[in-house]
C-alpha cells in the first residue's frame, strides 16, 4: 500500500509493519488529509494484535493540519487499543523535535524512538 504525490510519499511494508512517510506534506486543510487518514486505518486493521511503526524519520515537514490527522489516529488508536503504535522520528528534523513527543502524552503507550 502506498501514496505518492509530487511532494510526499507514503509505503506500509506489510512484513515488518511500517509505515514510512518521506518528503514534506502540506495539504491544504483537515479535509485534504482524508486519503491519508483512511490510508492508516487501513494500515492499522493488519496490525491488529501486533505493532505499528509509523516512520517519520523521513519526513522533512508536515503543517499543523497534518499534526492535527496524526494525533486524531493516535487518539483513535487509544480506544481501540488493539495494537501498539511505535513512532520513530529524527532529531535533526524540527518538527519532529517539538511535535512527536506529544502522542506520548495523547497516549502513553506510544513507543517513541527519536534519535
Amino acid at each position: 500500500m502506498e501514496i505518492k504525490d509530487l511532494d510526499y510519499e507514503i509505503k506500509f511494508n506489510e512484513s515488518t509493519k511500517t509505515a514510512t512517510f518521506t518528503g514534506s506534506i502540506r495539504l491544504q486543510n483537515l479535509p485534504s488529509y482524508e486519503p491519508i487518514k483512511v490510508f492508516l486505518r487501513d494500515v492499522a486493521k493488519q496490525c491488529i494484535g501486533s505493532t505499528l511503526c509509523l516512520d517519520f524519520s523521513q519526513l522533512e515537514f508536515v503543517n499543523s493540519s497534518g499534526i492535527t490527522t496524526f494525533s486524531m489516529f493516535i487518539i483513535d488508536s487509544r480506544k481501540l487499543a488493539s495494537y501498539q503504535v511505535k513512532i520513530r522520528g529524527s532529531v535533526s528534523i524540527s518538527w519532529q523535535q517539538k511535535s512527536l513527543s506529544n502522542f506520548k502524552k495523547l497516549w502513553d503507550q506510544v513507543v517513541l524512538d527519536v534519535g
